[in-house]
């Protein structure tokens, strides 16, 4: 099968899609931290030990926090560093939330306005709920930003030595 030249500005700008592929790009590089943190929070010496890889690959995201939180809950009396975990979950779940909300609804542009516009529908407490809104660029580098402050407070929480976000360094 031979690759087409794709189109400049499909399916969106292309400064859209450049932001979109760092978001993607951060949040594996999460995941991959997220396992690594289970595999030393649960005392594997190795970085990451096939057994704790072996337990979470199959876990989603939302598993894999609450076993951060609840292996962190048991060693924060032993570990000042792990005393604050809370407030990397909370960093954990809010990078999750930020980025589902790019990762899996449709992203397209308006051909009328230009505008970029991303389409999602809810059905929660029993009714469909459909949303259409504008996409700012900043608003998909908030997501980075929030992708990439999580992965730093999750190496701190795990290393007890804190690492800066790169804007930072």
């Amino acid at each position: 099968m031979s690759i087409p030249t794709f189109k400049d500005n499909w399916p969106a700008p292309n400064e859209y899609l450049l932001e979109l592929g760092r978001v993607t790009t951060l949040w594996g590089t999460l995941e991959s931290s997220v396992n690594i943190a289970i595999s030393k929070l649960a005392g594997y010496e190795a970085v990451l030990d096939y057994r704790a890889v072996i337990m979470v690959a199959s876990s989603n995201f939302q598993q894999k926090i609450d076993i951060i939180s609840a292996l962190s809950e048991k060693l924060a009396p032993q570990y000042p560093n792990v005393k604050n975990y809370k407030s990397v979950i909370a960093k954990l779940q809010s990078a999750q939330k930020a980025r589902n909300k790019y990762a899996h609804n449709a992203i397209t542009t308006d051909q009328e306005t230009g505008k970029v516009m991303l389409s999602y529908a809810s059905s929660r407490g029993g009714s469909l709920k459909t949303t259409v809104e504008e996409v700012k660029l900043h608003s998909i580098k908030e997501v980075t930003v929030k992708i990439h402050e999580a992965m730093s407070a999750l190496h701190t929480l795990v290393t007890g030595k804190e690492i800066k976000p790169i804007w930072e360094r």
